[in-house]
């Protein structure tokens, strides 16, 4: 993977913090941030989330249309490996442009970007609002499986499991590492992690 070049990286950092605005904004209620949350972020912070985490996002015309992240395990918190294990975070797709398997696609786009970067993931997790059906639904059709770990906060989460296989859970045919890729099946709509540079 190449470094980004300084411009390239405000570019992305601008990119991201615009598309965790409209995910906010669009779906508040998946989200524990708010958009002046978002706002009140400094640059710096979504630099050091793009160096820190894989960030995908699927574009159209342009405008991020979806995000999702893939983090290493907070040792603190968390009890997997970091070297076998990723948790997904803030999955959102363009209200427009919902139940048309985009989600999907995202997801398992991710999925192998982690995977091509290391080759040792086994486990990928999740949590996710026990209100949400949609996306369990999503999480469910990809092989995330429901674990008996519950998270009961201002809003229950349940946490979800997927024992990785790339044969099965990834879309090597869109190459996620560093480039561009259409989708085939959505015209128009191209993939990329931020914080790579493209070929």
């Amino acid at each position: 993977m190449e470094k980004q070049t300084n411009s390239s990286l405000r570019s992305d950092v601008d990119i991201l913090r615009y598309a965790m605005r409209d995910a906010v904004g669009t779906s508040p209620g998946s989200f524990l941030r708010t958009v002046a949350d978002v706002d009140a972020e400094p640059p710096d912070y979504w630099a050091n989330e793009i160096r820190s985490s894989k960030w995908a996002v699927a574009q159209h015309g342009g405008k991020v249309v979806g995000i999702a992240a893939g983090k290493r395990p907070n040792p603190k918190m968390d009890s997997e490996d970091p070297a076998t294990a990723r948790y997904i975070e803030s999955v959102w797709i363009a209200p427009g442009l919902r139940r048309r398997r985009l989600g999907e696609r995202l997801i398992k786009y991710l999925l192998t970007a982690e995977y091509l970067d290391n080759h040792y993931i086994r486990q990928f997790l999740l949590w996710v609002y026990a209100t949400n059906g949609p996306a369990m639904r999503l999480y469910e059709h990809i092989g995330f499986v429901p674990t008996r770990e519950i998270n009961v906060g201002t809003r229950t989460e349940i946490k979800y499991r997927l024992d990785f296989n790339p044969e099965l859970h990834t879309t090597m045919c869109l190459r996620a590492h560093g480039a561009r890729r259409p989708d085939l099946l959505y015209r128009g709509v191209t993939y990329r992690v931020l914080g790579q540079s493209e070929p």
